[in-house]
């Protein structure tokens, strides 16, 4: 899985780079997944595709690859769309994917340092896969990332 991601991730540097010449850079976020009922923090990383100054997307996935998810940025404005693995029923069953959303807000405190308040939803979650991965639940989602 983690091999698929990455050869997913050069094949991404290498058309964007032929394509135009922007900024593309490398993005590492501490994330506080809901940080109103627990403040253990997580990791992702990412690629972050600037456009034109206000407007950039990117890709990011957390540290254990069960969170997957494009972004798509407007001056403080960023959507999240991507996917979610939740463990299945039984124990021997396979892990599902479920579709993943975020919204919010971000602003940039520093060039290349960016904190993002954000309202993250999986609505096809059923109780048992939220008992399963808490992160499957709707949560409030706070996150520091440094962009290199």
């Amino acid at each position: 899985m983690k091999k698929n991601i990455l050869v997913c991730m050069a094949l991404l540097l290498c058309v964007s780079s032929y394509v135009q010449a922007r900024t593309l850079s490398p993005t590492f976020s501490i994330r506080y997944e809901d940080f109103v009922e627990s403040t253990d923090p997580t990791a992702a990383i990412g690629l972050k595709l600037d456009i034109d100054g206000d407007r950039y997307t990117g890709f990011q996935v957390n540290s254990d690859g069960s969170d997957t998810r494009l972004l798509m940025g407007w001056n403080w404005g960023v959507i999240g769309v991507g996917t979610m693995n939740v463990a299945g029923a039984a124990q021997d069953d396979p892990d599902i994917i479920l579709a993943h959303y975020t919204f919010g807000v971000g602003y940039e405190i520093l060039d290349g340092l960016t904190t993002t308040f954000e309202y993250c939803m999986t609505p096809d979650a059923t109780d048992a896969q939220i008992t399963s991965n808490p992160n499957a639940d709707t949560r409030l989602r706070l996150a520091l990332s440094v962009s290199f």
